[in-house]
């Protein structure tokens, strides 16, 4: 590997080191522990009481990425204060009735890891953080409650000093240019989704290749939050990458559709499938001239559109569903292309819409009531053993059961995070007993601990140990807690040790007994949830927009992806079916579209949302199918009435054909294998 020779400290040049995995770890590594250094040595100029937390903050922070940083450090700020001003509260109020105060302790602890369930990215960290926060300062100020206020201060300051060190070198030295990286990203994603689109016209289905790119589009819409935190030019482009995000979805969606179809009536060869899969290969090679090319194929789809429609006879309902499914894909192919060059010009507006999340309401409580018990187990077994180290029992036992409630394994990030603390107390061990008080001064203390905060930080960007990293960089700090001219007690040193990981594996141990996480259940309530949006969907009392359907199907498949549902038979069932509740979705919105000037398709969408709210999917492909047969039989040459009795037609034909096909998953039932 070649490595540019540096002939002084360029850190432009610095930052385009290659960004091979084993470069960017060691780069992270060693730009975190020089910051959890210099934060802890600037607490110690500043005569802080406990200077470990400056570090601490350091490497919870700590991102691989730039924005990844930038924005968990911000969502922290905000976490961190919101605790530390309830801590307070609850200390004034229940200071001399310790059993209140822990039980109020408590249900905050579970009412904010409830919110921060239903939350994304690092919004939902604030929200664990401004539970398990008001644990640490209230615990720390239950000896002492005339002090709450001052340890309040401190813990903020502690925590902004951190993430200042942190944010100004991780400015400096992190690798990579957010904008460019985050274009790169979404070409090669572009690229992806229609070479799958292309597969599906020539009938090859993959459903595990495209649910990947459907969960695909919230991981990029992440990244281009967290680009937008450390880029401007990234934030000024956050909606067109946002908005061309959505257009692949719909690409997908359409070719997803348009390839089951294809799959029921092989028998379909007109030519313009084949034509439309040879432009779909071209968008990335040979893209010039793209647009001019669909517009070319959009002309002669509807020339076949109008010779199908001008037929009265139900043989040319396949047909009709094919082209009407040819030319959403065309609409959303062309959109993706404008999309993609406008992202090159952020002076052009951009819609601020955000991607519409899923929010499963019975996980959330679910998680809020599993953290509320724990910690209440946790209190209770501290009141009654009158443990000398149970405040900082209760305090881990919070920290886990919270922290951790949103992850989709909970228990496997908790047993890993407790491999972590373990390796970081053998090694604190070491430290504190046998090489600290060997040496003396700042220097050989930063080399000795540089050494093990870098190997630490090198297992944080490696995927299969990441969780056993941080838990092991977070932890040494605690259990070594430097001090000014001192260093900590052997007891001291050993209660903490213990009850750091012995709350840890009690966290763990409640994600495993207590409301254990239920991968099946998780997936009937998508299906259910999925059938419910179809209802709300009809009823055109409730305003809905097709970026927001979408953005929802998205992540619902995302979901999938975290219960571990998304291989074998099920699984890719599971996959079709959102994708053909999407179609329904569109299908109905498109009607509304028609119906604000027919009367005819407000009537026919009055009775499909009645029908949807009874459950009665029978009944709503047998109403589809017999009204679009009577408004396609109807003669009338190919006059404006006709055009829009052959749309409605076509929208009725394709509720009927994704209901039937997937009627099982829309009454929340599990696909047959």
């Amino acid at each position: 590997m070649n490595v540019p020779r540096l002939k002084s400290l360029d850190l432009k040049a610095l930052a385009r080191l290659p960004s091979d995995p084993a470069w960017s770890g060691w780069i992270f590594a060693i730009r975190t522990t020089a910051a959890s250094l210099i934060a802890l040595y600037i607490a110690f100029l500043m005569n802080l009481d406990d200077p470990k937390w400056a570090a601490m903050t350091v490497w919870i922070v700590a991102q691989p990425h730039r924005g990844m940083t930038l924005s968990k450090s911000q969502y922290r700020i905000v976490g961190t204060v919101i605790g530390a001003v309830v801590a307070v509260a609850l200390t004034a109020l229940f200071a001399q009735t310790p059993e209140l105060f822990l039980l109020t302790l408590a249900a905050r602890i579970g009412i904010c890891t409830a919110v921060a369930t239903s939350l994304r990215n690092f919004r939902s960290y604030a929200g664990v953080l401004a539970g398990y926060t008001a644990a640490i300062v209230g615990m720390g100020a239950g000896t002492a409650p005339l002090h709450a206020f001052d340890i309040a201060v401190a813990r903020c300051l502690y925590i902004i000093l951190g993430i200042v060190v942190e944010a100004a070198l991780t400015s400096c030295f992190a690798i990579g240019e957010p904008d460019r990286d985050l274009r790169n990203r979404f070409d090669r994603y572009v690229a992806q989704a229609s070479g799958m689109c292309a597969r599906l016209l020539r009938r090859d289905q993959d459903g595990e290749a495209m649910h990947r790119l459907f969960a695909g589009a919230m991981v990029l819409d992440n990244a281009a939050e967290f680009s937008a935190a450390a880029s401007s030019t990234a934030r000024r482009k956050l909606g067109h990458f946002r908005e061309l995000a959505v257009s692949v979805l719909a690409q997908l969606a359409a070719a997803q559709t348009l390839g089951e179809q294809l799959a029921r009536f092989p028998e379909i060869d007109n030519g313009l499938v084949e034509d439309t899969a040879c432009l779909l290969d071209r968008v990335t090679k040979a893209p010039d001239g793209l647009r001019t090319d669909i517009a070319a194929m959009q002309w002669r789809v509807d020339q076949a559109l109008q010779r199908e429609g001008a037929r009265t006879d139900g043989d040319a309902t396949p047909q009709l569903m094919v082209l009407n499914r040819i030319r959403l894909l065309l609409a959303a192919l062309q959109d993706v292309t404008t999309r993609a060059a406008q992202v090159d010009q952020p002076e052009v507006g951009a819609s601020r819409q955000r991607l519409t999340y899923h929010i499963d309401a019975v996980l959330a409580w679910r998680n809020g009531l599993r953290a509320f018990a724990a910690v209440l187990a946790a209190s209770a077994f501290w009141i009654f053993s009158a443990w000398p180290a149970g405040a900082g029992f209760v305090t881990i036992s919070g920290v886990v059961s919270a922290l951790f409630a949103t992850r989709p394994n909970a228990v496997g990030v908790s047993l890993a995070f407790l491999k972590g603390a373990v390796c970081a107390a053998l090694v604190a061990a070491l430290c504190n007993f046998a090489l600290l008080p060997a040496i003396s001064g700042v220097v050989p203390f930063a080399c000795v601990v540089g050494c093990c905060m870098v190997a630490a930080g090198v297992a944080m960007c490696n995927p299969r140990i990441a969780a056993i990293g941080n838990g092991a960089a977070v932890f040494f700090w605690n259990f070594i807690s430097p001090l000014n001219g001192a260093r900590i007690a052997d007891a001291a040193f050993l209660n903490g040790a213990v009850a750091t990981l012995i709350g840890i594996a009690f966290g763990a141990a409640a994600f495993s007994i207590l409301l254990p996480a239920d991968p099946d259940a998780v997936r009937r309530r998508l299906r259910r949830a999925a059938y419910q949006d179809l209802i709300q969907i009809a009823d055109r009392r409730r305003g809905w927009h097709a970026k927001a359907w979408l953005g929802r199907t998205a992540d619902r498949l995302n979901r999938l992806t975290a219960v571990g549902s998304t291989n074998g038979a099920i699984g890719e069932a599971d996959v079709r079916g959102h994708i053909a509740a999407w179609a329904i979705g569109y299908s109905l919105l498109t009607m509304q579209e028609l119906a604000n000037t027919s009367g005819t398709a407000r009537r026919l969408l009055a009775v499909v949302q009645r029908r949807l709210q009874r459950g009665d999917l029978d009944r709503v492909v047998r109403v589809c199918r017999s009204a679009a047969s009577r408004l396609q039989g109807k003669g009338g040459g190919l006059s404006d009435d006709r055009r829009e009795r052959l749309a409605t037609a076509i929208l009725l034909h394709s509720i009927a054909d994704r209901a039937s096909t997937h009627g099982a998953f829309l009454q929340g039932q599990a696909p047959a294998h």
